[in-house]
């Protein structure tokens, strides 16, 4: 197991007050209250048949994710909303289905931000590759998509690192 992702979350609810909200810094010293909502743990059995129904690989990084828990919230702003949703093995399902179209096969969505995906290839997780990560902004060619260059520990860590930022645009 990837302890990258245990340490992390640990660590940012540590930071959390009692209705799991926290006082962020962003861009140009603005002060954010965010909020938090961690998904309980999917089952062995649920992330195994996500992999029989649609054949696709799980990096050993985001099935730990998802055996701690099954999607999350992250940074959604208390007034406007909005914010990290990490998908459940369900939803990764249904969104996988939605954009089998628009999407190489091997694709498969696991987060949304505002239109803004981040996407596993899961062909490169076959290969064994450690940098799967794709984000891919809704409604642009795929062409467009980006390759991040990394996996899921360490998309995950920045993020909480840079307060929810998309740091990968900087």
């Amino acid at each position: 197991m990837d302890q990258i992702i245990t340490k992390s979350i640990d660590a940012l609810k540590s930071r959390l007050d009692s209705e799991n909200i926290l006082v962020i810094q962003r861009e140009k010293g603005y002060l954010y209250n965010v909020k938090f909502e961690f998904n309980n743990p999917a089952s062995i059995k649920d992330v195994d048949r996500f992999v029989e129904k649609t054949g696709l690989r799980l990096p050993n990084d985001y099935k730990e994710f998802l055996l701690k828990h099954n999607g999350a919230l992250l940074f959604s702003d208390v007034e406007y909303g909005g914010g990290f949703e990490l998908l459940s093995v369900e939803e990764v399902h249904k969104e996988y289905l939605e954009y089998l179209d628009h999407f190489p096969k091997n694709w498969y969505p696991i987060s949304v931000d505002n239109g803004d995906y981040i996407i596993i290839d899961s062909s490169q997780v076959e290969k064994g590759q450690q940098n799967y990560l794709i984000r891919y902004q809704g409604g642009e060619p795929v062409e467009y998509a980006i390759k991040l260059n990394m996996n899921f520990a360490t998309w995950l860590d920045r993020l909480i690192v840079s307060q929810g930022s998309e740091f990968w645009l900087w």
